[in-house]
């Protein structure tokens, strides 16, 4: 009989580490598992946002005024200011500026 009851209270201490073994690992998944709903979280609202941006973004793409089809002038044609007109502007304003210092 005393035999049976040394088996009996090994056998319960084994089955007892095993299941403190095991809630010990189920409180570590859980806490790994709670790190990964928040993330997953922040990325579902990142995705949000970036989804949102790139709405715009085509929105602005699409839009006719963006590609000028509602304007007068189209991308092609716009007026490049001469060069030789600035030039000349720059030229009368540094005479000028030059003449009121000299006096």
């Amino acid at each position: 009989m005393s035999g049976t009851l040394i088996a009996l209270i090994i056998l319960t201490a084994i089955i007892g580490g095993y299941l403190i073994d095991y809630q010990k690992n189920k409180l570590k998944m859980q806490s790994k598992n709670q790190q990964s709903d928040s993330e997953i979280e922040e990325l579902r609202i990142t995705i949000g946002k970036m989804t949102k941006r790139i709405e715009n973004l085509e929105a602005i793409v699409t839009d006719d005024t963006f590609h000028g089809n509602n304007s007068e002038a189209s991308a092609f044609s716009i007026e490049i200011d001469d060069h030789e007109s600035i030039k000349e502007n720059n030229r009368k304003t540094v005479a000028k500026k030059a003449t009121m210092k000299g006096d």
